[in-house]
């Protein structure tokens, strides 16, 4: 029954992600935030239907959670749409205002998506490790799953869902300090015409002035910036882009970042004793964390001088340090399963009280790593690409759906029957080598 939910999670993820561009741009990042959201609730709900009156010998509350899970899925793919663009464009918004507001040639084309997408990939993974202490905590006590366990998920969906409605449009950022410091030769007063408190914007450019703002300008600018075309044009426009060079290109490194989980965490895992897993998963999550942060700040790292020949330098530098942690662990994972094929076993149970669990280890380190570089150098590489809000909605909706379809076909060769452990591997391997070749030739190009 999971896996069959975990298919139609997947399914219905890939399938709806090439519409829900279209709703976004339509509808706006809260109202798709707050259903996607909810969609997650779905599974819970439909999981607690089947505690309460269902059961393994109930074919209805079986199905029910099935259903459960293909609603999540269609949850899940507005959700990471509307996440996508709203951090592309309070990124886009921020850059718009220090460009208008400060020096040109001291902060140059400075970005913000690396540090934004980072800071929320860490926080993403801290759910795995909270998610899985409370089910830790609980499963120590109670072997079996109950109603209290999903209606403790089902309070936090709920708790996230109503916080999704505090989200502000980007229309509504201001620059905090530097940019508005006091002028030392003001005696203490701000520099006329650069107050954050007077600052009057719009969707496409920034202005400052001496006059208060009006409750009609308040209201302007809380508004999300919605699409006014048509659904057939809409649709026009998405099918654009998935036909564009610069998509098909990348579409085999978005298609690896969804692809390389499956082996990792379900095929790879064999090779750790039960209790060592969840230290091997705490280790991944934890260097995702590291990962994710450490590449936002260096990807938006500015010199004295933050050309646009600098953005390319740090992309072949974040790919190339991608390419060698990632190479490093699907090394070691041969190594295993080498040794795994060599002497037909199904491979050795490390456990994490011996020493030899270090290569192992090393292994899923450099995994949860160099996931946490792709994942933010992608956000930051379509963020320079692309400017507006509705192709945010299209370009995240896009590398979703393609990221998806490399999970759902990775998780459908995980069983041995299907494809070998091995091969497995050489499959996960070869996406990777393609796909990191083909992005050395969509580097950044000349933004403004």
């Amino acid at each position: 029954m999971a896996s069959s939910s975990i298919s139609a999670v997947y399914l219905t993820f890939t399938i709806t992600s090439l519409v829900t561009p279209s709703i976004t741009n339509k509808y706006g990042c809260r109202l798709c935030h707050f259903i996607g959201v909810l969609g997650y609730a779905s599974l819970v709900l439909t999981s607690l239907i089947y505690f309460l009156y269902g059961g393994e010998d109930v074919l209805w509350s079986k199905r029910l959670v099935v259903f459960g899970g293909a609603t999540l899925g269609i949850g899940a793919s507005l959700l990471w749409t509307a996440q996508g663009r709203l951090i592309l464009q309070y990124s886009e918004r921020e850059e718009e205002l220090i460009r208008t507001t400060t020096n040109r040639t001291k902060y140059g084309s400075q970005t913000k998506t690396g540090k934004l997408m980072g800071i929320f990939w860490a926080i993403f993974q801290c759910s795995s490790l909270v998610g899985g202490g409370i089910s830790f905590i609980y499963y120590n006590k109670e072997p079996k799953g109950s109603t209290l366990l999903y209606a403790l998920f089902l309070a936090f969906i709920i708790i996230g869902a109503l916080c999704t409605q505090l989200l502000l449009p980007p229309t509504m950022l201001k620059l905090p300090s530097p940019f508005n410091k006091p002028n030392k030769q003001s005696n203490g007063r701000k520099r006329e015409g650069n107050s954050v408190d007077e600052m009057i914007t719009n969707e496409q450019t920034p202005l400052t002035s001496n006059k208060l703002i009006t409750r009609e300008d308040n209201t302007n600018i809380m508004k999300e910036d919605l699409s006014h075309l048509s659904w057939k044009e809409e649709a026009h426009g998405t099918i654009q882009m998935v036909l564009s060079k610069r998509v098909l290109l990348l579409s085999p490194l978005f298609f690896f970042t969804g692809n390389n989980q499956p082996y990792q965490q379900g095929t790879f895992s064999r090779f750790f004793t039960k209790r060592s897993i969840g230290v091997e998963l705490i280790i991944f999550h934890l260097m995702e964390i590291i990962g994710a942060l450490m590449t936002g700040q260096f990807l938006d790292s500015v010199n004295k001088i933050a050309s646009d020949s600098s953005r390319r330098k740090r992309a072949i530098t974040c790919l190339v340090a991608f390419v060698l942690i990632n190479s490093t662990g699907n090394i070691l994972a041969f190594k295993e399963e080498h040794h795994a094929a060599k002497h037909s076993v199904n491979g050795t149970a490390y456990d994490i009280a011996n020493i030899s669990v270090i290569s192992p280890s090393l292994a899923f380190a450099c995994w949860g790593f160099a996931d946490a570089q792709i994942q933010v150098y992608c956000y930051w590489l379509l963020s320079g690409f692309y400017t507006s809000g509705s192709d945010h909605s299209r370009i995240v909706g896009l590398y979703k759906c393609i990221q998806s379809l490399g999970t759902a076909i990775g998780f459908y060769l995980i069983p041995a029957s299907k494809l070998s452990e091995m091969s497995q591997l050489v499959f996960s391997s070869l996406v990777f080598v393609v796909g990191a070749v083909l992005s050395f030739s969509q580097l950044p190009t000349c933004k403004h």
